[in-house]
């Protein structure tokens, strides 16, 4: 009988070492994606013109070009219609249709002629609030928007003579 007690013993253990232990175990799958978009391009059509204007012989006045490109003078400023042309500047952001953007325009920029200096207050024709624009057209297709940039100078009568120039950046990032 002992020899058929351990026959049976180890026949009981192969079977145990031959079965796998019954763990429990679940899985899932899951998926990855990704949409590819236009880059985007800032591109500057137009300067920003305020012209030729006459300082005022007392006092002060300031030189506005709208956004819309209109000219206006007040204080004794007089505007010429020699030199340049007044005219807003013009920008254009090309990317992916449909896309929100933030477009960014300085508040202020500086024009210079040798040490002298002016202040720039600028304005804009953007619907809305700069950092929440939108492409035309839908995603697959291009998507621009176009806009103008104004500014406003100040011209008192000790303001130095001179040609003025400066620059400012306007750039824009996705959202």
């Amino acid at each position: 009988m002992n020899i058929r007690i351990a026959a049976a013993t180890a026949a009981l253990a192969a079977v145990a070492f031959a079965a796998p232990a019954m763990a429990q175990s679940a899985s899932t799958t899951g998926q990855g994606s990704i949409t590819i978009i236009r880059p985007l391009t800032v591109t500057k059509n137009a300067d920003l013109k305020l012209g030729t204007v006459v300082r005022p012989s007392t006092g002060a006045g300031t030189v506005v070009v709208t956004a819309a490109g209109v000219r206006n003078v007040t204080g004794g400023v007089v505007g010429l219609s020699t030199g340049d042309t007044p005219q807003a500047a013009q920008f254009t952001v090309d990317g992916e249709g449909g896309q929100a953007v933030s477009v960014t325009i300085p508040a202020t920029f500086s024009m210079a002629s040798g040490t002298d200096t002016l202040t720039v207050t600028t304005s804009n024709n953007l619907s809305g609030a700069a950092s929440a624009q939108t492409l035309s057209n839908a995603i697959g297709s291009a998507g621009s928007l176009s806009f103008r940039v104004g500014g406003s100078v100040p011209v008192a009568s000790t303001t130095p003579t001179g040609v003025y120039s400066g620059t400012f950046t306007v750039s824009a990032a996705y959202n």
